[in-house]
C-alpha cells in the first residue's frame, strides 16, 4: 500500500474510526484491524478499478461499496462523491477511495451505538444529532 499521502486530519480519522475507547489511540489490536480494514479496501480498490485507471468512477465505486455491505441511495451516494471528491472529476483515487469508506465505517460505528436492538433505524433529538455528528469522523 505505498504512494499514499495522508495528513494529520487523515490519521486521525483512522484513529477515531477504529479506537474503541475513545482514547485517541490504538491499541495493537485496534491497530490491527485498521491494518486489515486499510488492506481490504486497497484489494477492492484493485478488484473493482475495471479499467485500471487507478481511480474509480462512480459505478465502480458503487459496486465497489455495495460489495462492501453499503447499499446507499443514489442522492447519497452523489453526497459522497461531492465530500470526497475534491477536484469534481467524478472519480476518485485510492487515497480519497480510502477517505470515503473511512467516513463510512465511522458512520456504521456512529450509527449502531444509536442502534442497540440492531433496527437498522434511529430517532434523534437535536442534542443527539449534534453528538453523533461529533462522532463522525
Amino acid at each position: 500500500m505505498g504512494n499514499l499521502h495522508f495528513g494529520i486530519s487523515d490519521v486521525d480519522q483512522m484513529i477515531r474510526a477504529f479506537d474503541t475507547r475513545g482514547r485517541r489511540r490504538l491499541s495493537l489490536q485496534e491497530f490491527q484491524r485498521l491494518h486489515d480494514f486499510l488492506m481490504n479496501i486497497q484489494n477492492s480498490f484493485a478488484y473493482f478499478d475495471q479499467d485500471r485507471s487507478r481511480t474509480l468512477q462512480t459505478h465502480e465505486i458503487q459496486q465497489a461499496l455495495q460489495h462492501a455491505g453499503f447499499r446507499l441511495d443514489p442522492p447519497v451516494l452523489a453526497a459522497m462523491m461531492s465530500r470526497h471528491d475534491p477536484d469534481n472529476s467524478g472519480t476518485l483515487s485510492l487515497d480519497e477511495y480510502i477517505r470515503m469508506c473511512l467516513f463510512l465505517q465511522s458512520c456504521v460505528r456512529t450509527f449502531t451505538a444509536f442502534d442497540p436492538n440492531r433496527t437498522g433505524k434511529i430517532s434523534l433529538d437535536f442534542n443527539q444529532w449534534v453528538y453523533a455528528a461529533s462522532h463522525v469522523a
